[in-house]
């Protein structure tokens, strides 16, 4: 699907270049760390792949109202989008580039679902602030993600870096815990199978629209 004269990839990639360009040495090599470790413990390596069952679920969406997958199947189609959080600036450019596709998505027969690990009124903020009209459904203790085999955990390295900018995750998930999603697609088609599925360290590494 096109979104605009630049692709989602070129822009999460200028925002990778520019976010690079403003962290200081200690930071960058907290940000490498992070990735290293997550790549030995082989984050994403679990996602379900083409022809699995895809693990019905009932989430909340950003209107409190509960959105089940079996339900959406029914009329074709849906794309899940697991997100680390409203928090993130690739995640947000991601969102909102699918939010520029949804119409196209739509007359394909196909539809849209965020997984977010935020509490349900941080994911009523993000659809509002990015004028999504697709469900940014809430996924406590990131159960959905984990059935998914896409949750992952941040590594200490990196949470002080997080922490200074405000992203203190426990807090905004509602959980003791610092685990979130890897940012994956996954492509559900009505029989009730995973079609497609994308997973990658790179944060500008993400399935286009």
């Amino acid at each position: 699907m096109n979104i605009g004269p630049q692709s989602m990839t070129a822009q999460l990639q200028a925002l990778h270049r520019g976010m690079k360009a403003r962290l200081c040495a200690a930071d960058l090599d907290a940000i490498r760390l992070s990735d290293e470790q997550l790549l030995k413990t082989g984050a994403g390596r679990d996602i379900l792949r083409p022809g699995a069952i895809a693990p019905d679920f009932t989430l909340h969406d950003q209107g409190g109202g509960q959105v089940r997958l079996t339900d959406r199947l029914a009329h074709g189609p849906v794309v899940l989008l697991f997100s680390r959080g409203g928090w993130c600036p690739f995640c947000t450019l991601q969102l909102r580039a699918w939010q520029s596709a949804l119409g196209e998505l739509h007359e394909a027969g196909g539809d849209l679902l965020a997984i977010l690990p935020q509490q349900n009124a941080l994911c009523c903020t993000t659809a509002e602030r990015d004028l999504l009209a697709y469900p940014v459904l809430s996924d406590p203790g990131s159960q959905v993600a984990a059935q998914y085999g896409v949750l992952t955990e941040v590594p200490k390295v990196v949470r002080s870096f997080y922490l200074r900018l405000g992203h203190e995750l426990p807090r905004i998930n509602g959980t003791d815990d610092w685990r979130i999603p890897l940012a994956s697609t996954v492509v559900v088609g009505q029989d009730g199978r995973i079609a497609l599925s994308h997973a990658d360290l790179a944060a500008p590494n993400r399935m286009e629209p």
